[in-house]
């Protein structure tokens, strides 16, 4: 009983309204505004601003300047950073190849040295046992030698049987064969051809003298300088033991650092001009002997190596350098190309950019494409013209304005 009055109530408000409807037409009202649009519920996320603004104070106190980008013709000069080594074939590790005692020390830390000059006086037992086993089989051959002389002439006479003479036969070469190993294992100890001559000598009285008993000097093959001493007078080494260090420093060996970008570029022989804070008034030249075969996966660089002469030895090994390396121009760069200054690129969300001055505190950012870098320039293949004017020192504070302007977006 409750329902008709609703039912025909509702009925009565259609009709009034349509009626109403009606009557608003006649008299010219306007229509009904429109809902309004969903708006899309997918909201973007905020990215890197493309711009940020700063005062003139703010500039100022940063230390930004600014650069006008040119159309330039740059001489291929390449910049590259690395150290100095050692020339490795100038380089010995001064050891004996047998175990004893170091008796003196000629020579000190930091002295020059000539070919044949004595370094290190060592005594050895093992040395002196091989030494009384070399005279002792050489002794024992010379019997040997002359019994089978005399072997060999009866045996032409038929004075003595066949197998008589070929057993001293093979006694003599015995005893022929136990002198040159000792005589090789004399000369692995470090003998000289000298010292073994007087061995020689001295097997006719069957005994060392004095001098050839137990005692070596280690003497330098090449003129050097003493770079490093491990031992000291009266130590206990074993065979093999570094004992000193001796370096020739007239040529050096410069490990530079190249970007895989730029190994195009290079090849073994370019000329190389060194730099170092040590004496920044002097250059020292070399050229490229050898180009690294891997990238290093850290850095994505190679090692180049250049040889440089240093008959002044100022270049010391572990100095660091800059170095220019002349590299021929591509015939692709044979027209004046689009550069900025190096200090004017920053990567920002993983790519290069560089900060255009659109209006005076007003900068803008720039995605660009770099190509090889000169003399403190780098080319700019895409993302900006001739023209504009780039921020060059203190582009890393705008780099940092524009990361903060991005955290202010996401918030």
């Amino acid at each position: 009983m409750n329902r008709k009055p609703a039912i025909l109530l509702s009925g009565l408000a259609l009709s009034a309204a349509v009626a109403l409807a009606g009557c608003g037409k006649g008299r010219g009202a306007a229509p009904a505004p429109e809902a309004p649009a969903k708006t899309a519920e997918k909201v973007e996320e905020p990215a890197t601003p493309q711009r940020v603004h700063l005062t003139a104070a703010a500039i100022a106190e940063a230390g930004i300047t600014t650069w006008k980008v040119q159309i330039v013709d740059l001489s291929h000069i390449l910049s590259l950073t690395g150290s100095v080594g050692f020339d490795e074939n100038r380089l010995l590790l001064v050891a004996a190849n047998v175990k004893g005692r170091v008796t003196s020390i000629p020579v000190d830390l930091g002295a020059r040295v000539k070919p044949g000059d004595p370094l290190l006086v060592i005594e050895s037992v093992d040395l002196g046992r091989t030494r009384e086993e070399f005279v002792t089989e050489l002794s024992s051959f010379n019997v040997s030698a002359s019994a089978y002389e005399r072997a060999r002439k009866l045996v032409e006479a038929n004075a003595i049987s066949a197998g008589e003479f070929q057993a001293r036969e093979g006694d003599y070469l015995a005893k022929k064969t136990a002198v040159a190993s000792a005589e090789r294992t004399l000369h692995l100890y470090g003998d000289s051809e000298e010292t073994i001559a007087r061995l020689r000598a001295n097997a006719v009285d069957h005994r060392l003298s004095a001098a050839d008993g137990a005692t070596l000097t280690l003497r330098a093959p090449f003129a050097g300088r003493v770079i490093d001493r491990k031992v000291t007078s009266g130590a206990l080494f074993e065979a093999l033991q570094p004992l000193m260090t001796i370096a020739d420093l007239g040529s050096v060996w410069v490990f530079l650092n190249a970007y895989e970008k730029d190994l195009a570029l290079l090849h073994e022989g370019l000329s190389v001009t060194l730099r170092t804070d040590a004496y920044p008034q002097e250059t020292f030249r070399g050229r490229v002997d050898f180009l690294g075969s891997v990238v290093d996966p850290q850095t994505r660089s190679v090692r180049v190596r250049a040889t440089v002469e240093n008959r002044s030895e100022k270049l010391r090994p572990g100095l660091f350098v800059t170095a220019q390396v002349d590299v021929p121009k591509p015939q692709s760069e044979a027209h004046p190309i689009v550069a900025v200054p190096q200090s004017a690129i920053q990567t920002l969300e993983g790519r290069s950019t560089v900060f255009v001055q659109v209006e005076p505190g007003v900068f803008q950012r720039h995605y660009v494409e770099v190509g090889h870098s000169f003399e403190g320039f780098t080319e700019i293949l895409a993302g900006i013209k001739a023209g504009d004017v780039v921020a060059t020192e203190g582009s890393f504070v705008l780099k940092s304005e524009f990361a903060k302007a991005s955290l202010v977006e996401e918030d």
